[in-house]
């Protein structure tokens, strides 16, 4: 027998639901793996957070195997099916994902799971290769432009000073907080620009001005 008839025999038999063979399930899995460490590779070259965690990128290979487990076991049986249905609504998964994208990327691995399960190869191996495209080109086109925050302390006597010449700055620059304590003024802003050192470097040659830091609050940036 040769290696396309064995690949069309586990196909089918991954496909009808019914008596799966050995080698039909290792061949499911091989390529969820392939598919799912695709998308971790894409997810950790890709990652714009604070801080990356690998756990995550390990997750993504997991649930992928794991729904491709799942779906061999129901697919073609209406009771397995309802069983499944029945058994996960009592379970509650519950997890501090910050980021939108992280819920994106265990979606995709479910979706490739679910495709490998029913031995639809060519949709999970296709759609893993052009959503990985899209996210490379879009990430790559992003803005340059970058918001900040800037921290000011200054004299209590120039804070009008101040405020008004930010408001005459080319950047978009919003006042976040004001606080005052003795003698003191601490202003935050938020600058929203391509470069920030115009705005720094006018800001700073103010009179009256004491301190003055920047922070990057955003990850993205």
């Amino acid at each position: 027998m040769s290696f396309d008839d064995l690949l069309q025999e586990n196909t089918a038999a991954l496909y009808s639901g019914g008596t799966i063979s050995f080698s039909a399930i290792i061949l499911a899995l091989l390529v969820s793996v392939a598919c799912s460490l695709f998308i971790a590779y894409i997810y950790r070259t890709q990652y714009q957070g604070v801080l990356y965690h690998q756990t995550h990128a390990t997750s993504i290979v997991l649930i992928s195997l794991v729904t491709t487990m799942v779906i061999m076991v129901i697919s073609g049986n209406i009771v397995l099916s309802l069983g499944m249905v029945g058994a996960l609504s009592i379970v509650r998964f519950r997890g501090a994902i910050k980021d939108p994208l992280d819920i994106v990327y265990l979606f995709w691995a479910v979706g490739i799971g679910i495709a490998n399960g029913v031995a639809y190869f060519s949709v999970s191996i296709t759609s893993t290769v052009f959503i990985g495209i899209v996210l490379v080109l879009v990430n790559k086109n992003r803005t340059t432009v970058e918001s900040k925050l800037l921290v000011l302390n200054c004299q209590k006597s120039s804070v009008d000073k101040i405020l008004s010449l930010a408001q005459s700055l080319p950047d978009k620059v919003n006042l976040r907080s004001r606080s005052h304590e003795g003698n003191e003024a601490e202003l935050v802003f938020e600058v929203i620009s391509k470069d920030h050192s115009s705005s720094i470097e006018k800001l700073t040659n103010e009179a009256g001005v004491l301190k003055l830091r920047l922070l990057n609050y955003s990850a993205n940036n």
